[in-house]
């Protein structure tokens, strides 16, 4: 619940008249709202059940006294769960939290990284002047161009047919489907070395392959992604570029575990945090003909509010820390208070409030 909504809820609940003899305690109060919130209650219906229970205008004050003092306290406030969700100041959060689904923004670009693959300025497009990567495979549509120089000097420029080869004339049709870039040059070494001598080894003529237009390849890109299906991309392109094609990630699907199989098989897997917060593309793999990219959902997300750089929704691995959540949401902000981080957990309808200290952090 936010402030404004609080602060009306406590003033029906100072415009009762009737009192009971029996006096609920602040706790109670707050698990009493949230059961009738969830039961589909009004705010107006359950202040003047509470009223009747027992809640005075004293009460009412002390509670949203200790509410603001909490949300001013200078302590970001962490929240974990099953669906874990962060927000402000304990008590204010059991009350908003009656239904997990209420934490989640109505902007899903409040939770961090979701706009990283939406950003016009950003779209993890290959370069098409890239040197030729060594372990590049080559396939049907790849233009090869096969340079022999020193003793002798020629040319040959040819695209890989469907069938995965080329025709070199006095040698024949030369197959080069599946071989990596550096693979070909030692093949094609062999292959020419019976029509130029100084191929062979100790000779004084070189050979070098390269590529010229490269192929399209095909991918499927399933799961929680804006445009869910099939892609022809660049046979140079990265996950990042595919999942920018598909329009990018949506709620629920995970940033931190983006699967790439290939024949079956898990080849790779790409967290989008390493990106974002270290620079590294050393997961974002690239792609090749027929591979599929799964986003599945995520497993735990959670919300830091209060003195950080990032008070906003952050998906967490299993093993993170608070340690991690701090540095990921940039750390304190100035004048925040460092020793010690408020945590509410919710556990099915109730809810759990702790402190941690700065030496727990890491634990």
């Amino acid at each position: 619940m936010n402030h404004k909504v609080l602060i009306f809820f406590l003033a029906l609940l100072f415009g009762s008249a009737v009192f009971a003899q029996n006096m609920m305690t602040d706790q109670q109060v707050i698990e009493y709202y949230e059961q009738g919130i969830a039961q589909g209650k009004s705010r107006e219906a359950i202040a003047q059940e509470l009223a009747l229970r027992g809640v005075t205008r004293e009460q009412a004050e002390r509670i949203a006294g200790t509410l603001q003092a909490q949300r001013n306290d200078g302590q970001p406030t962490l929240d974990t769960g099953d669906r874990s969700h962060v927000t402000n100041a304990s008590p204010e959060t059991a009350l908003s939290s009656a239904d997990p689904n209420e934490l989640l923004p109505e902007n899903s670009g409040t939770i961090y990284g979701y706009d990283v693959f939406r950003n016009r300025n950003l779209s993890f497009a290959p370069s098409a002047n890239m040197p030729t990567p060594p372990n590049y495979r080559l396939g049907p549509g790849d233009e090869v161009i096969i340079d022999i120089f020193g003793a002798a000097q020629q040319t040959i420029r040819q695209t890989i047919s469907p069938e995965g080869s080329i025709v070199i004339q006095y040698v024949g049709p030369v197959y080069l489907n599946g071989l990596t870039v550096e693979e070909a040059n030692t093949y094609l070494r062999k292959k020419l070395s019976s029509i130029y001598a100084g191929l062979n080894q100790g000779g004084n003529t070189n050979i070098r392959l390269t590529l010229g237009q490269i192929r399209s390849i095909q991918i499927d890109i399933l799961g929680d992604v804006a445009t869910p299906g099939t892609y022809f991309v660049s046979s140079f392109a990265t996950i990042f570029h595919a999942l920018y094609q598909a329009g990018g990630i949506v709620e629920p699907g995970s940033l931190r575990n983006i699967t790439v199989s290939r024949g079956g098989k898990v080849v790779g897997q790409a967290d989008v945090y390493e990106l974002l917060t270290t620079g590294s593309r050393e997961n974002d793999i690239r792609l090749e003909d027929g591979d599929v990219i799964l986003v599945r959902p995520y497993t735990e997300m959670v919300k830091i509010n209060g003195m950080v750089m990032r008070p906003m929704f952050f998906e967490m691995k299993e093993g993170e820390t608070v340690a991690h959540l701090i540095s990921y949401a940039g750390g304190f902000a100035n004048g925040a208070n460092t020793e010690s981080v408020n945590v509410v957990r919710q556990n099915g309808k109730s809810f759990e409030v702790r402190t941690v200290e700065n030496r727990d952090f890491t634990s």
